[in-house]
Parts: C-alpha cells; structure tokens; sequence
C-alpha cells in the first residue's frame, strides 16, 4: 500500500545497437523513459538525436493510395525491413497503378446491385472487353417491363445475356458487332436503359495484386515511424547512445536482462543520483483499496516522495458513504452488484460502489433499516443491546441532535486526522514552517483540538480533568497558536536565514495577515460545519424510505412492485448524490490541507506514442 520504488535505469549502446535497445524498450511494459533534453548538460557534453521522421510522411502517402481505392490499411507484423529508396519507388509505382482505379471509381457511382452485376463482367476480363477490335460491349440496367419487350424485337442485331435482377430493374449485358453498334444503342435508349460503363481497366485485380505488399510496406513504416518517435529519448555522448528512465525496483533485474544478446550496459542507481529527473509516482495498493486509486488520480498523483493517500480515502470515503446511505439490503445490492461488475468489466468505480456498499450493510444493521423496513432487525437489536426497541431511531425527533453533533464530531477528528498526514509530509519534504506554523502545521493542530476541547469541557464538563476556560490555557494554545499564524512568513524567512521582516515590509504585511488569520479562523468553522451534511443525509435517506414505504400501504395489491421501484429510485437517485457528496468531502475539506498532487504519472514507452 504505498508508491512503488524505482530505480534509474541507464542502457549505453553503440551506434550500430541502439535502435535495437529501443525495439525492445518499446515490448517492455514497465519502463518510463526520460526526455533527452533532461540528461543533457554542460558536463557530458551530449546531444539529442536530430533525425527527420521520413516514414511518417511515408504512412500519409499509403493512407492517402488506400483511401482512394476504398483500401483501408491496417498495420501487422512486420515481417522484413525496406530501405527508404525501395520504399519511395514502391510508393511511386502503386501511385501510378492506383492513380487509374481512382479515376475509374470518380466516374462510376454505382449501387450494391450495381457491383454485383459487375463482379458476374469481371469474369469476362475488362481489358478483353475493350481490347477487342469487332465487337462492342455494353452494360446498364433497363426496367423490368423493358426487358420483357427485347424478346418481342424481331431483327436483332445483339446478343443479351441477364446479369442480375430486382423488383423493378433487370441488369443485362449486350455484346455487337461495330458495324451495328449505334443502331443497337439507339434500340437500348428506346427501352430507357441506364448504361453503366464497362472498366477499362479491373481495379479490384490490381488491388489484389498489390493488397499483400501494400499492408507488409505499411506495417514496416508504421513500426519504424514508432521507433523514430522514440530518438528523442536518446542521449549521444561522443560514440556513446544513452536511454535512461525509470523501472520499478522489483522489475529492475527483469530489465536488465531484456537486453540479453546485445553488446550494451546496463546502469542501475537510486532516483537521488539524478536529482534534476523527477522520479514518476506508480500506486500498488491492496485488493481492497485498489479501486480508490482512481479518486487519488482524478485529483492528482502524489509526489514520488510522498505518501500515497489511497487507504486513507478508501477507509473515510466507505465510512462517510455508509453512514450517509446506512441500509442493509440495498447495501448488499450495492455490495454484490458492485463487485460482480468490477469482476467481469473491470471497472474501478464498480469496485468502489461495492466496497462502500460494505459499510452501507453495517450501519443499516445500526440503524435497523432494511429496504426501508425499519422494524425488521428490532429482536436483534433487542437481544444484542439490550434495548427495548431498536438501537437508534433515525426518524425520532429526540435522534436529530445527537445524529448532526457526531456528525461534526467525525468531521473534526477526520480534519484532526488530515493535519496530523499534513504535519508529516511537510517534515518530509522539510517544509519546516509549514509543518510548524500554518493552519494544518502544529500550530493549527493545537488551535483547532484545543477549540474541539474548549466545547467539550462547555457542554460536558465532567469529561474533562481540567477547565480549558481558564485564561491561562487559552493563551497558550489559543492565542499562541493564532500569533504563529499571524507570523508565519517572517519565521519562514528566519529559519530559512533570510531575515525577519517582511519582503512588503511590516505594514502591508501586518494588513494582509490581520484578513488571513480571520480568514484560516472562519475556515475551521466553514469546514466543520460542512460535515453536518453527514447526519442531513442520514435523515435524507430515512425520510425517502418512509415515503416509499407510506406509498406501499396506498397502493393496496401493487405495493410490492411499489416496493421494489421505490427501492431502486432511491438506491440510484439518492446513491449517486451520497457518492457525489463524499467526493467533495474527500476533495475539499481533507485533501485540501494535506494533499499537493504533483506528481508525474508513471507512463510506459509504448504509451508514449500510442
């Protein structure tokens, strides 16, 4: 459950093998290759490869030869390599041959029933057809009752032969001799023929002939054009060819042998070696948080050097989701389905829905709501608690305050929670003032806990051993806490040795801070305050149930259908809108104060020019 380890991977070839290390780079799933502008400096010396990608104009000219003959090319295995002067005269030659399909097709609209009237031609040979120096040719459709009237011509002058036939037209074709060859056509003109012209030339047969060279030569340029994108990933160093990227650690030996066969070398260090590369951010999380990875994605990926906050949101996404949407069937439709169509779509959100569909089942157990049935589970209540009815009435009027108070009471332990993740990170990193002085540093911790206390003590004051009223104590960790916000940008400039004051001087700045403070001050209330649509939720859901239940009763023999319909209305309308609410949550009021989400994302090779 954490970003996964990398190490730097550094592959030195020869000018003679590296096009051959980025041919296998490209089959290798796990490599994240860095830009050769960022390996370049004024110690190696290096240069990036300047090479014109000539075979991506190639592919256009192909693309452009099929799509004017109606040949849609398609890019396979590649199965010999083309020198560019072979290429370049292979294209000229199709250029020529298909130049005349083209043209032949620009004259010709022709219908379905049209191409199988000429396929039955074709055996015949087009070029034959023209070739021959007593006999004419001709070809069209006539009307059905036309071609009835050709048996009823006494002198005829052609021969006939049915081609093809639908309701209204029969095609024929009619053969001549030259010298009746414009009585024969005036004769056909007269039954309101619709000539279609005979090629001069079988596209289809030239097609044929050069289909199979015509997809190997593309297949080739489509590779190489795939390889040649990939140069500017390499490093020339004198005689040196370098290619350097990131693998993950457990993979690193994997990678090395990749290049079994070939004279190159293999370097491998830690990502702190190279200081000026970022290192990219790979997730693994187990089975159970795996799916949440997408909700860390859509916001940002963390740093490499950072903590991964997946488990974090799974586990307070399935807790708020469940509290908001607490029933114990239509958690366990959530449950089943959610997993079933993560299994064989494998869709992530599918996942999600599932995982929090878990904890929908186990506080519908709590609030004794099954399918909005809400007496069902009251004897296991009864027997397990010890209650006289059920353990938590979420419809009681006497339940509402209790219901938003430990709303507000997750939502600070959680926002507690948040700056603690903060606190760490920021000592990481060794961002020292912000993990001390701003308001999810220490600082904030300390106000914002002791403020949670100050109202404990307020309404319960025999849960504390001490008065948090008293002046002392506010002090310290209130009135301390709101000076260190106040001066956190001259203590910044103090521990990092660049002095007191202000850069704007003390005035403006001592304007600006007295807006900030008031401003972090008002955001802890806002933020605390936004978790009471936790237990809103909660009486939302509960206040659905009960009318789809109230309607089940109206609606006599039809209230099971009602039930089942008000079931899923509900699943979907209010789930979706549960789901949506705790997102913002998970967004705005805890990544918000821990999570920076600049991260680069791990891309494999062969993505990179997918």
């Amino acid at each position: 459950m954490s970003i996964v380890k990398m190490k730097l991977a550094t592959v030195h070839a020869g000018a003679d093998q590296f096009q051959d290390v980025l041919e296998r780079c490209v089959s290798y799933a796990q490599f994240h290759p860095e830009p050769a502008a960022h390996l370049i400096n004024d110690e190696n010396g290096g240069k990036a490869l300047q090479d014109e990608n000539v075979y991506n104009e190639y592919l256009n000219q192909l693309k452009n030869i099929g799509h004017s003959v109606g040949f849609e090319l398609k890019a396979g295995p590649v199965s010999r390599s083309y020198e560019e002067a072979e290429i370049e005269m292979f294209i000229k030659e199709v250029n020529e041959q298909f130049a005349m399909i083209a043209d032949t097709h620009e004259l010709m609209t022709l219908t379905d029933n049209d191409e199988i009237a000429l396929e039955k031609v074709r055996s015949y040979g087009f070029e034959a057809m023209h070739e021959c120096q007593y006999i004419s040719f001709g070809m069209g459709r006539l009307p059905a009752e036309s071609f009835k009237k050709l048996s009823l011509i006494e002198k005829k002058n052609f021969v006939v032969e049915e081609l093809h036939k639908s309701g209204q037209y029969v095609w024929i074709l009619y053969a001549t001799s030259n010298t009746f060859v414009k009585e024969v056509r005036k004769c056909m003109e007269s039954l309101f023929i619709e000539e279609i012209p005979i090629p001069r030339i079988d596209g289809k047969k030239i097609l044929e002939q050069y289909k199979e060279k015509l997809t190997e030569v593309y297949s080739y340029c489509a590779y190489t054009s795939e390889i040649r994108k990939l140069y500017r990933y390499v490093v020339q160093v004198q005689d040196d060819y370098q290619l350097a990227g990131f693998v993950p650690e457990k993979t690193a030996d994997q990678f090395v042998r990749l290049f079994d066969g070939l004279n190159v070398r293999v370097d491998l260090a830690e990502p702190e070696t190279a200081p000026q590369l970022v290192p990219p951010t790979m997730l693994h999380n187990a089975w159970l948080f795996r799916p949440f990875e997408m909700f860390v994605e859509m916001y940002g990926l963390p740093n490499y050097h950072d903590l991964d906050p997946t488990p974090f949101v799974a586990v307070t996404f399935c807790l708020l989701f469940g509290i908001m949407f607490g029933d114990l069937g239509q958690g366990a439709l959530l449950l089943i389905g959610g997993l079933l169509l993560e299994k064989i779509k494998h869709n992530r959100l599918a996942g999600i829905v599932g995982r929090a569909g878990l904890t929908s089942m186990i506080f519908g157990c709590l609030f004794g709501s099954v399918f909005g049935v809400e007496t069902l589970l009251n004897p296991v209540h009864q027997s397990l608690f010890g209650v006289r009815e059920k353990l938590f009435e979420v419809m009681d009027a006497s339940a509402t305050m209790p219901l938003l108070i430990g709303a507000v009471a997750i939502g600070a332990v959680l926002i507690l929670m948040t700056m603690i993740i903060n606190i760490y990170l920021n000592i990481k990193r060794k961002e020292m003032a912000e993990a001390l002085f701003s308001q999810n540093g220490v600082a904030g911790f300390i106000f914002y806990g002791y403020i949670i206390l100050f109202l404990i003590g307020m309404f319960m004051p025999n849960m504390l051993p001490f008065n948090p009223g008293s002046k002392p104590l506010m002090i310290l960790f209130i009135g301390v806490p709101v000076v260190l916000f106040f001066m956190k940008e001259p203590l910044n400039g103090l521990m990092k040795g660049e002095g007191l004051t202000p850069h704007q001087g003390w005035g403006n700045f001592a304007l600006e801070e007295v807006f900030e403070v008031l401003e972090i001050i008002l955001s802890f209330v806002t933020n605390s305050l936004s978790y009471l649509r936790v237990g809103g939720f909660v009486l939302s859901h509960a206040g659905m149930m009960l009318v789809v239940m109230t309607l089940v009763k109206m609606t006599g023999n039809a209230g099971p259908v009602v039930f089942v319909l008000g079931n899923l209305f509900v699943m979907g309308l209010e789930g979706l809108i549960v789901g949506i609410q705790t997102l913002r949550l998970e967004y705005y009021e805890m990544f918000s104060r821990y999570f920076v989400g600049n991260g680069k994302k791990f891309t494999m090779i062969s993505s990179e020019n997918a």
